[in-house]
This record gives C-alpha cells, structure tokens and sequence, in this order.
C-alpha cells in the first residue's frame, strides 16, 4: 500500500474507533444496473414492462428522481462510482477501456472498498468489471495486445481495495471469460488464451502493422471451449454467485457488495425461460431477467438474517440505448426507455445520464418517499466517508459530495450537491447548477450525434430544467449572463482538478 493509501487508511480507522464503534455498522449492497434506463422500471413509470422485486425495493425505501452517472458510458460511471473523482481527469478520458487496456484506477488511489475495509468490512466485486487490468510495465504486457490473460491479472480488484473479485472484465468485448480474484477460470496451460480486441478505434490498423510472431492469427479469442461463457448464461452464472457468497458469508463483520450486473447491456440476450414473458420483446425479457436476479439476491439476504441490516442501493452505470432496434423494438411498443427525457447511452443530454437511484434501509430511510434533490454515483465515497464520520484527503473524491442528508431524512441547510459536470462519449461537456444546465457545444456528443448536427445550430446550449426536462428549449441567447457564468465554473472546476473544496 502507498504511503498516501496508509495514511489515509490510517485517518479513517482512527476515526472509526472514534465515531463508528459506537453506532450501528450496515451491510451495504450497491447494485450497479448496466445500461437500464431511467424509464425502464415500472416503480419509474414503465407502463409495458413489470419489476416487482425493484418495485419493492421502492416501495420500502425511497427513489430518487435527479440522480446521475456522471458519464453517459460504462467504464467512467464505474470509476466515478468508485474514486469519487471525474473519469475525464483520466488518462482515458470519456471513453471506454478496452480488453488491451491496463487498470484505470491507481492502485494508490483511496476507493470507496478501501474505505468500507478501513471500516472493519469484508469487500467484494461481484460482476462486471470494465476498468482495465494490469499495467504496462509488468511482464507479459503487451504494446498491442495488453495483459497476458494466462497470467495473474495484477493490480485488478483485489489491488484497489475489494477482498474478492468474481466477474467480467466486460460484456459484449472479446474475451467472454470469468475472472476470479486475478486468475481466469478453466484455463487449460496447453490451450493459452489469446485475444485480439478488434473493437477498439484504429486497433485493426495498428494490428496489421506489426509481424504476426506470437500473436492471435485471427481477430477474437481463442483457446479451449469451457474457458468462455455464453452470453445468455451470464445472468444466471452471476446471480448464483452473488447468492452462494451471502450464503457462505460469516457474519461476524459487516460486508460491502458491489453488485455490477451484466443486464440490460446488448447482446439482448437473456436465459431461454425468460424469451417471450415480456409484452415488449427482448428489451423486456431482459429486464424481467434483471428483476428475477435482484429478487434471488434480496431472499438471500433475507435467508441469511441481515436484510434488516443491510443498506441496498440500486442504480445504473448511464441511460438506455435507443439505437440498438430489434425486430420487436420496445419503444414501438410504447415503452419509453428514458422516459421523457432526451438523448441515450453515450450523449450528454438527460437521457444519457439520468438513471433509476433507489435506496432502501428499514428504520432510517422511510419506506415509500422520494427525494428530488441532485445527486450522483460520484457521490457514495463522500457519503459512506460522512457516515463513519471520516474527513477524506485532499487526494481522495476530489469530485464527490455527501448526500447523506437526503439519503437519511437529515436536516441541512444547503442542496447536497452544488454543481455537476457531465461528459459524452464523444468528450462534450455540459455542467449543471441549481435547474440551469449548460452544453458546451452542438449536439449530445453522443457515439452516433457528430454526423446529425447541423452547421446552423447554436454552438452552445442553456436550458431550464425545471420547466423543460426533455431539453427542448434553448435559452443561451436570451442568458448570456448565465452561459459565461457556468462556462467559467466549469473551467475552474477542470483547472483545480476538483469539484469543491478550493
């Protein structure tokens, strides 16, 4: 561990001997929902497709109406969840890592699993990862290729605070194979794997540059049949493991689970008992397997005594995808996947990155409320840090805001989050004060925008969200005053390398 890791470390479990000793320490399960959008829910408005088991969640605890994935892709949503610190700081900007790409998170960076270890909790990722693994100076590591997959992945997981890692390294990517801790299940040493990540932008090109000694001869993965999972056991495979583990879980220390779920992410392709129990195709049955997985995962809690004790968060990596049309397309259905809200998946527009926030704890979170204040995945290291009563370092959730006070009913006398700063997949940028909503550019900056925007738009856009929430209504002409002001909060807050504290 880093001298900056250990002293922070240190900080917090002095704090904990202080503070959190003598209070109550909650099980926190936070489930991290891929690609659901913020109308995908029938506790959000859906109206063709049924989430008892979400609903219920609701129903015993409170929904948020204006929490956001600061990203509107998966892999910096999953780094903002974790660091409390914007993705676009990165080396990786606003995109995606690749099967080629190393870990995201400095492994001396404090992470919201090393807080709750710091805490006296046991720690594990259960799911879909899609934040990079090993570095480029270990040995094994290739220029083109990455990490050698028949070698110990470090630092992964298990480096970045989580005690046990059981998952993806993504979904859709190439190779389709379960990671345990850092070692790749049911390699055969006489069958090595080998990938070649053809998805990534310029990657064939630079491939076929180089001598192909020693390398995948074929673009995808190769090596013995069992070490790949199929994409419509996936659901089931996860959701066996997450109860397994809870079933097998001493209780004699709290535990943090972070619960990455492969649904709702394209391949649309659920287990075989779930085709045809929706009335919107694919999409549906998808999310009917989703909310039949939450299900097991909420029973086993409750079998193992500890859903009375257990703080569960649910919520989604950014919006829903409105480009991938099956034959049965849902939105010809009437299910509006974002709601009413404009744009999708990888946009910078509502749509991209307002997603379902639903928290439940009995006795301190009251059953059946709502909450509409701002707040953000960015958020959870500042808030779980404000509940164990733990002043975070300079260096730690540079981008994070407590929301503690909305979360558990408590009396403040500021919002809980002041700004937000938002980016696309194709790095345009918006930022959001009080209703007010500026986008620095044409556009939603989305993977498939920059060939529909038009020359003749207006270079930047205003908009008031609390009486236009689809985004309709451009008012940067008639608020000059309020484009310069926010486009020099959001320079500052680029500049300083953090949201508040300056």
């Amino acid at each position: 561990m880093s001298v900056i890791r250990t002293v922070v470390a240190f900080a917090v479990s002095l704090s904990f001997c202080l503070t959190a000793c003598a209070s109550d320490r909650p099980n926190v399960v936070i489930m991290l929902m891929d690609d659901l959008g913020y109308g995908d829910l029938s506790c959000y408005g859906a109206s063709k497709v049924k989430t008892p088991n979400i609903d219920r969640l609701a129903a015993e605890g409170r929904r948020f109406t204006d929490a956001h994935s600061p990203a509107s892709v998966c892999t910096p949503s999953r780094y903002n969840l974790l660091t409390g610190r914007y993705a676009w700081r990165t080396w990786n900007g606003s995109s995606t890592v690749w099967a080629n790409d190393p870990l995201l998170i400095d492994p001396d960076r404090f992470t919201l699993a090393d807080l709750f270890r710091s805490q006296g909790y046991s720690t594990a990722c259960l799911g879909k990862w899609h934040l990079g693994f090993g570095d480029r100076n270990q040995p094994g590591w290739d220029d083109i290729l990455g990490p050698d997959y028949n070698r110990p992945l470090k630092p992964g997981p298990n480096d970045v605070g989580f005690d046990y890692f059981w998952g993806f390294p993504h979904v859709s990517q190439f190779p389709h194979i379960i990671i345990e801790n850092d070692r790749v299940q049911n390699l055969d040493p006489n069958q090595p794997l080998r990938i070649t990540p053809y998805k990534r932008p310029g990657f064939e090109k630079d491939y076929l540059r180089r001598p192909r000694s020693g390398l995948a001869a074929a673009l995808g993965q190769s090596g013995p049949d069992e070490t790949f999972y199929q994409h419509e056991d996936l659901s089931d495979m996860l959701t066996t493991r997450a109860v397994d583990w809870i079933d097998n879980y001493s209780t004699d220390q709290p535990f943090f689970l972070y619960f990455a779920h492969r649904n709702i992410h394209s391949p649309l392709i659920p287990a075989r008992r779930f085709n045809g129990t929706s009335e919107i195709g694919p999409r549906g049955d998808f999310i009917a397997e989703m909310d039949w997985s939450v299900g097991q995962v909420v029973d086993a809690l409750h079998r193992k005594q500890v859903l009375s004790d257990t703080l569960i968060i649910l919520t989604s990596d950014n919006g829903g995808v409105l480009e991938y049309r099956p034959i049965d397309y849902p939105e010809d259905h009437g299910h509006r996947i974002n709601g009413e809200l404009r744009g999708q998946k990888t946009t910078v527009y509502e749509g991209g990155h307002r997603v379902p926030f639903i928290a439940r704890w009995p006795g301190k979170i009251a059953a059946g409320s709502t909450n509409d204040q701002m707040v953000a995945l960015t958020d959870m290291l500042a808030t779980f840090a404000d509940y164990f009563g733990v002043e975070l370092s300079k260096d730690a959730g540079e981008d994070s805001f407590s929301m503690l006070t909305a979360l558990l009913d408590m009396q403040s006398t500021r919002p809980t989050r002041d700004v937000l700063v938002n980016d696309s997949f194709a790095a345009l940028f918006s930022i959001r004060q009080g209703p007010w909503k500026l986008i620095l550019g044409q556009g939603g900056g989305g993977a498939r925008d920059l060939a529909r925007v038009s020359a003749d738009e207006p270079a930047v856009q205003l908009y008031h969200l609390g009486d236009d929430i689809a985004e309709q209504n451009n008012l940067a002409s008639e608020h000059p005053d309020k484009v310069f002001r926010l486009t020099a909060l959001l320079e500052q807050i680029r500049r300083t390398g953090r949201s508040h504290g300056w």
